[in-house]
């Protein structure tokens, strides 16, 4: 009897703690009335206690409290249809299907419900809407809606019986829209890949698709919920869920859409950066190590020209080795995004708008062919994301490997390559202007970013994993790959755990940012004298 009562206990337990707010939300949707629903919810889970209390122990613990709640709920909306019912002045049933009664509209021009009909025209599926409206309303004759639709005429009357039906029930129920059709949310993104179509972005720019993306996350939902949630018609819905399903990024599951990439809440956003933070001055202090015992190695890869300074290479390593860290414990890097229906391969993420204490955003940006590349990792901080405005243009990196590659010097330029020349010079490179410097000739080029041939990357890694304090930073590493792992797992629902590893690495990146926070705060790291003409974190890697 003791072992039965715990039992009970726990499951009382479970119950409040992790479903009454999921019966509160299956309760709004279904009765559209926050005060209705919280009646509802009150009667589920005085059923749901009460059989707990007398010792009933289910095989199926969710499955018995979906059953009682579907039940409750049943009951509920029998008694509120013979309510209304019994007070209804207005009867959409009462109208015969044939062929030479008058239009549904001219009957009810004067009639107080006839907003209430449009109310539910707006809400109900398109199968059923276009009937009612070529029917009722156009007065079109049920064999030539059937001829255009390809159906029989029996099919024809069935489905104008459900659709009466569908608005009967709908115009005797009390409606309200979600909060998101007067507060619309803000959601931000990150995304990478291939994306020569302009998706995702093209698709996400407005607040609609955003709020329809937030509202299906982890919430598989009917369009005639998203609807609701958003009070929007549905023929414009089914128009913008249409377009988010060509996108690739809402997924369906039978009459439902979810969200098919994260969108991460507040909390799981706070959870996450909490458990980066957690490992982050480790992280700082290896780093910061490894870079003391092998810079002078480092310079000797030629990565960077003299007049560069030792901070410029600082600036590059912290993120580089970090990425490098993430790509062995994930056994890919970044760049492996998913492949999607047109051909493209890119990946996306989502946030929700919060206050972290820190900003961890750092971008990293490229462009080139597989054997020129230029690289830049955009630090958000410091006055630093738009240093030298934005990239170069995919001709202008082709010239500047070109020049770095043969130590090309100005005058051998033609005209076309001058007009590249001026795009590039006082930004990411300039001309020697005095042969006694050095070996350059004058008018030779050289370049202001770090270059980094795939031989000196190979040694680079090398040198690193060679280190005696590597195997701390990598599990350090691994550490925040399971905490995140573990997190999204509670926050997601399974369809998206089959990218899983894409979108850890997408949230390890906030590492890069956390460790030039430490390192600037420990004057390990200096900042740039003129942050708006810095060249730090640019790079190119020549194959």
């Amino acid at each position: 009897m003791q072992n039965t009562n715990a039992a009970c206990a726990d499951l009382i337990m479970e119950f409040t703690k992790n479903y009454m707010e999921k019966v509160f939300f299956f309760c709004l949707k279904k009765t559209g009335s926050q005060t209705e629903a919280e009646d509802l919810t009150q009667d589920i889970a005085l059923h749901i206690l009460t059989a707990l209390n007398s010792g009933t122990i289910p095989n199926h613990f969710s499955a018995w409290v979906w059953q009682i709640a579907r039940n409750r709920y049943s009951v509920w909306a029998d008694h509120r249809h013979r309510q209304h019912a019994s007070v209804s002045a207005f009867d959409i049933g009462a109208y015969q299907i044939e062929d030479d009664v008058p239009a549904l509209l001219d009957n009810l021009i004067q009639s107080e419900d006839l907003f209430l009909l449009r109310r539910e025209l707006a809400f109900i599926k398109s199968e059923y809407r276009d009937l009612v409206v070529a029917y009722y309303i156009e007065n079109t004759p049920i064999s030539a809606i059937a001829n255009s639709l390809s159906l029989s005429i029996n099919t024809v009357q069935q489905r104008l019986h459900r659709a009466r039906s569908i608005l009967k029930e709908g115009m005797n129920m009390t409606k309200e829209f979600g909060t998101r059709s007067y507060n619309p949310e803000e959601i931000t993104f990150a995304a990478s890949g291939s994306q020569p179509s302009g998706l995702p972005w093209s698709a996400i720019t407005r607040k609609i698709p955003k709020n329809i993306l937030l509202q299906a996350s982890n919430n598989p939902s009917t369009i005639e919920e998203l609807s609701m949630e958003l009070g929007i018609a549905l023929p414009y819905m089914e128009e913008e869920v249409s377009l988010l399903y060509s996108a690739t990024l809402l997924e369906k599951i039978g009459n439902k859409y979810i969200t098919n990439f994260f969108i991460l809440d507040k909390q799981c956003r706070l959870d996450i950066y909490n458990a980066l933070r957690s490992g982050s001055p480790e992280r700082s202090r290896l780093l910061w190590e490894f870079m003391n015992a092998f810079l002078p190695q480092i310079r000797s890869l030629h990565i960077a020209q003299p007049h560069q300074s030792d901070d410029a290479i600082k600036w590059f390593l912290v993120p580089h080795i970090l990425d490098f860290c993430s790509d062995q414990v994930t056994g890919g890097d970044v760049s492996e995004q998913p492949a999607r229906a047109n051909g493209e391969t890119w990946g996306i993420i989502g946030y929700e708008m919060t206050s972290l204490p820190e900003n961890t955003v750092m971008g990293h940006t490229g462009g080139g062919n597989g054997d020129n590349m230029f690289w830049a990792y955009q630090y958000d901080d410091y006055g630093m994301w738009d240093q030298c405005g934005s990239e170069p243009h995919y001709d202008d990196i082709l010239f500047l490997c070109d020049c770095i590659r043969g130590h090309r010097n100005t005058a051998s330029f033609s005209q076309s390559e001058t007009s590249h020349w001026s795009r590039i010079q006082g930004k990411y490179a300039h001309a020697s202007v005095d042969a006694g410097a050095g070996e350059d000739d004058a008018g030779t080029v050289i370049p202001d970013i770090l270059t980094i041939t795939e031989d000196a990357l190979l040694q680079l890694h090398q040198m690193l994993q060679s280190w005696e304090g590597y195997t701390a930073l990598l599990q350090n590493v691994q550490n925040a790959y399971d905490q995140i792992e573990t997190i999204f797992k509670h926050f997601s629902h399974k369809i998206l755990h089959e990218h899983m590893e894409y979108y850890i690495s997408m949230e390890l990146c906030a590492m890069r940012m956390m460790s030039i926070h430490d390192l600037v705060k420990e004057n390990c790291l200096t900042l740039p004298a003129h942050p708006e003409h810095s060249t730090y974190g640019m790079h190119c890697i020549l194959r």
